[in-house]
């Protein structure tokens, strides 16, 4: 029979090879998916990346794991000795430890491990993983938050009280892009940036490299790695002196105007000056050094904030004596007055005239916009780094506004990730917690290198067993040696994935799991913009599983019912599941099966929605003072400082040897440490890369194309020599999560499969305080040619 007779099947669908999730159409023919096509009529789906259409080539390639595999060979052993073993023997084996170790030892000492929900296939089977983790009741998940998506979305509440919030590019004024290069990180969101700079938004671009938008912006601020946190104080100093910034939204919204005791760090409280007053109410600074109270219990001035100064001091009297107060801006504003042009310009290396000019576009805007990520979050100072710019968003006005950066959905959706199913008691014996009281140890996100020190060493209680799914740690992490090390030593070590990687080779049982095409997921809003949040849409399963691939949800179901826990799994039925997250919108997974392109819910994303009155007074941000915190009491009340304070000993300085700043940045044919063994994309960038500036190569004898090691105090690196003739001299940006080898006979051979691997080089010594994160993209380095160049 002819084609037309049995034509392809065109299925509505959603790409999850990355962050973007592009909408896109399925095509399949006699039950082979056969190509991926943009969906111009879904919110995300204009275009395509070269991911995306490389999907048939991921689900077919020759090296999926298609069936259980158990170990036969001892750890560390050249050839692991895979047997093949049904789904039941490999789950209820599984099970057992699991179960064997919680009874015998605790459900800590079994720790798991997730790869990343926002960039790979399993976005769709997160939440049901997560419902596994707690249910069984281990506090110690590897998810790489602290050099994620954590600063962006949990440091920004110390702040906002809320994460940073999708940008309304659509129709702001101002575009700021802060180490965040979205045409190779999220192409959804290009269409809607390129719409806003034809419409007559300016454009701010933060980046040390020269990529296209910055080459676009109306303003590129080249800036050194690591010191982004100077660059934002700069800018908020300029904005302050100019008067260039919206002091009623920092009057009225902000926690600016309240007075902070000199003596104690502290808010100045009614109980401070008045016998039996409360702690929850606060003071401003009226006319005449005249204390005007403010209730931070309901979130309301109880006078108008019109009248309540905003910079000020004064000598008043309370209960202890006379106290010197000022007011919490005026404390910002000496923090970021520390940070002058001249200063700013020694120590980031942006142009002068630059620094002014990007003050002048966003303080001249009625609105702006703004996103960053990995950027500003991959170093050791990160949560204040994170902590300077929301303080400079502040100033702009805009948080919530169209315009600017709103946070929530379109609709309401419930949750069934389990956080109520872990006992505080268990949450609290998170490794790394104590060190870290208010970072992602907080939701039993925890470090690989405290899981790694916890298998050694059993401190402060030995980890036994690591559960992962689709994770690659020896290539996405640092501390590798010591990642070896532990993999060697866990008693049991399951892995899910769809191919053996190097951190699965240690593994003790391997399941192959299914990709997004051959299962469902549902997507409940898209959050590349407002537009798309009101999205929703139940991708269908397009075709059948290789081999016996089984879904990871699926996989969460059979550890459940096995462990006892098929009650709170909705007795297996992910139907119940979907629907328990759909039912506060008023959806259903029958009603979303009858439209497999998705729906769109009523109504929209709220904007300032602090400012709806709820039982008469505004609702406010979800912040101890029911305002944006330009104090941070929380922080200070935890020793850190409560302001992004920076002193040049913060900065990365050089060691002896290592004269060169390293960076790191993905790039468009691949998403993490996945994608390098699909051949169309591999021949887009055959070999790892390491861009550097002219000058700096040439000093070396490094010429374009050459094969060069950066190498650091830590470890080293091979990569091929990209010279940029736009790159800040001194500098270095590699790329990280390569482990696919390279053809023979160069420095990056199946003899070296992990020769390339960036990560290697990393110090880990240094780490954020509040978060753990490390700096992956603010380190020292020296490169070198190598003798033996290969083809």
């Amino acid at each position: 029979m002819s084609d037309q007779e049995h034509p392809a099947t065109r299925i509505p669908s959603f790409c999850t090879q990355c962050r973007s999730r592009c909408g896109c159409v399925a095509v399949v023919d006699d039950g082979r998916l056969t190509a991926i096509e943009p969906d111009p009529t879904h919110p995300t789906g204009a275009k395509l990346c070269p991911k995306g259409r490389a999907a048939p080539e991921l689900v077919y390639h020759p090296d999926r794991l298609t069936t259980p595999l158990r170990r036969t060979a001892p750890k560390g052993a050249a050839d692991p000795g895979w047997q093949p073993i049904s789904w039941d023997a490999a789950l209820d084996e599984i099970a057992e430890r699991m179960a064997g170790i919680k009874a015998q030892h605790g459900a800590e000492q079994v720790a798991f491990s997730v790869t990343t929900p926002s960039g790979s296939h399993l976005q769709d089977s997160i939440a049901w993983i997560e419902r596994l983790i707690r249910a069984y009741g281990s506090p110690n998940t590897i998810y790489a938050t602290e050099i994620c998506n954590w600063h962006k979305d949990f440091a920004t509440r110390f702040t906002f009280g809320h994460d940073i919030g999708t940008p309304d590019f659509a129709h702001t004024d101002c575009i700021l892009l802060w180490g965040n290069n979205p045409a190779v990180t999220w192409l959804a969101r290009v269409a809607e940036i390129q719409g806003a700079v034809k419409r007559g938004a300016r454009m701010v671009v933060v980046d040390p490299r020269p990529t296209a938008f910055a080459k676009q912006a109306d303003c590129w601020l080249q800036v050194r790695p690591g010191t982004d946190q100077a660059l934002a104080l700069g800018i908020a100093n300029l904005l302050i002196a100019a008067g260039s910034f919206n002091a009623a939204f920092m009057r009225e919204w902000t926690n600016a105007p309240l007075l902070v005791r000199a003596d104690t760090g502290r808010f100045l409280r009614q109980s401070d000056v008045q016998a039996g007053g409360s702690d929850q109410v606060l003071y401003g600074l009226g006319d005449a050094d005249r204390l005007v109270p403010y209730d931070a219990a309901r979130g309301v001035w109880l006078a108008d904030p019109a009248q309540i100064a905003l910079t000020g001091a004064a000598q008043l009297q309370t209960l202890a004596g006379e106290v010197a107060c000022h007011t919490a801006f005026e404390l910002y504003a000496r923090v970021a007055a520390e940070w002058p042009p001249e200063r700013v310009v020694e120590h980031t290396g942006a142009d002068e005239a630059a620094l002014r000019q990007a003050a002048a576009l966003i303080g001249g805007a009625k609105t702006v916009a703004y996103f960053a990520w990995n950027g500003i979050g991959q170093s050791a100072t990160a949560t204040q780094t994170d902590r300077a710019l929301t303080l400079l968003y502040s100033l702009t006005g805009s948080v919530g506004a169209q315009g600017g950066n709103v946070p929530g959905g379109a609709a309401s959706f419930g949750d069934i990730s389990g956080a109520d199913l872990m006992p505080a008691s268990q949450r609290a014996k998170a490794l790394g917690l104590k060190e870290r009281p208010l970072g992602p140890g907080l939701n039993g996100w925890v470090t690989a290198r405290d899981v790694y020190r916890a298998v050694l060493q059993g401190d402060p209680y030995p980890v036994r067993m690591l559960v992962s799914f689709g994770t690659n740690l020896l290539a996405s992490q640092p501390d590798t040696a010591l990642a070896r090390q532990a993999f060697e030593h866990l008693e049991f070590h399951v892995h899910a994935d769809f191919f053996l990687n190097p951190t699965a080779a240690y593994a003790d049982i391997v399941l192959p799991a299914a990709t997004s095409w051959e299962r469902e997921g549902l997507r409940a809003g898209f959050d590349t913009s407002l537009a798309s949040l009101k999205r929703v849409q139940l991708r269908q399963a397009v075709i059948a599983p290789r081999g016996e691939a089984r879904s990871d949800t699926d996989i969460v179901l059979g550890l459940a019912a096995r462990l006892g826990m098929q009650a709170q799994f909705f007795n297996g039925s992910t139907d119940a599941g979907h629907d328990t997250v759909l039912a506060p919108a008023g959806l259903s997974v029958a009603n979303l099966r009858q439209h497999p392109e998705g729906v769109e819910v009523p109504g929209g994303v709220a904007l300032k929605a602090y400012a709806k009155l709820v039982d008469g007074v505004p609702k406010g941000f979800a912040t101890p003072s029911r305002r944006v915190e330009i104090y941070a009491e929380t922080l200070f009340n935890h020793g850190i400082a409560p302001l992004p304070v920076l002193e040049v000993a913060d900065l990365p300085a050089p060691p002896p040897g290592y004269p060169l700043r390293l960076g790191a940045a993905k790039v468009l044919a691949f998403c993490h440490s996945q994608h390098r063994n699909l051949a169309s994309l591999r021949k887009l960038m055959p070999d790892p890369q390491a861009e550097i500036a002219l000058e700096t190569a040439r000093a070396r004898g490094i010429a374009n194309g050459d094969w060069i090691r950066i190498r650091t105090g830590t470890g080293s690196a091979v990569a091929r020599a990209r010279v940029s003739r736009d790159l800040a001299e001194g500098t270095v940006c590699a790329q990280y999560g390569w482990w696919i080898e390279g053809v023979a006979g160069t420095p990056y051979d199946r003899e070296h499969p992990l020769a390339a691997n960036l990560n290697q080089v990393i110090d880990t010594s240094r780490d954020d305080p509040v978060s753990g994160s490390i700096p992956l993209r603010a380190s020292w380095c020296e490169i070198e040619r190598l003798a033996v160049q290969g083809r």
